[in-house]
Order: structure tokens, then sequence, then C-alpha cells
């Protein structure tokens, strides 16, 4: 069963444009692998039940370890994403675990804006 609704359509407007920018991009984080970018579930503000402002998190993933080589990786995608139309409001470093290993990150969030019909 696929998901509908707003936040759906507010996830899969992100993964098109990410895709757009020939990044490989994942929404289920039992598929996330280095020289990826994980899409998180929508975090979410209601001003009424009809308009949202929907924030997700966008997780680039670089190749371990976190040296010189990672670190250009990340800040290069970060700046193709921050260079697309997207709204990316802020990024961090950070890392995630995978497989037992400490995958470094560049840690996105996304704002969008959207209203039911």
């Amino acid at each position: 069963m696929s998901a509908t609704g707003i936040f759906s359509e507010a996830r899969d407007t992100i993964v098109a444009t990410l895709t757009g920018l020939n990044l490989k991009v994942v929404t289920d984080p039992r598929n996330a692998r280095p020289m990826s970018v994980l899409v998180d579930p929508p975090t979410f503000t209601c001003f009424n039940s009809n308009i949202a402002e929907i924030e997700v998190r966008v997780k680039v993933l670089a190749a371990p370890p976190a040296n010189l080589d990672a670190v250009d990786y990340l800040i290069t995608t970060a700046d193709t994403i921050m260079d697309s139309d997207l709204s990316l409001i802020r990024g961090t470093p950070g890392l995630i675990e995978i497989g037992g290993q400490e995958v470094p990150t560049y840690d996105l969030l996304v704002r969008v804006a959207t209203q039911r019909s």
C-alpha cells in the first residue's frame, strides 16, 4: 500500500527533486548506504486542518571514514541541494551507524508549505 495525503506529497516532491539532481535517494532506512541521500519521515506544524508547514530531514551519507574526502563530498552535495528548488533551512554535520560502522552525514532540514485543496 502506498502512502497518500499532504505528507507523502511533500516527501514525493523532495524525492523527485533530489533524484533530478542525480542523487541516489532512499526513503527506507534499511536501504541507506554511503553515497546516498536518506529522506526521513516529515515533522509538521498545523495552522488548521488544511494548512501545514512540513519539515523533512534529509541525510546525505558519505563513505567512511569521516576524513577530508568525506567532508568534500558532503559539502559539495549539500551545496548542490541548496542550489535546487528545495527550501533548505539548515545543515549540520553528523554521523549515522550503518552495519556497525559510523558513516559521516550532512543532516539537512528542508521546509515545505502545503495546503489541502
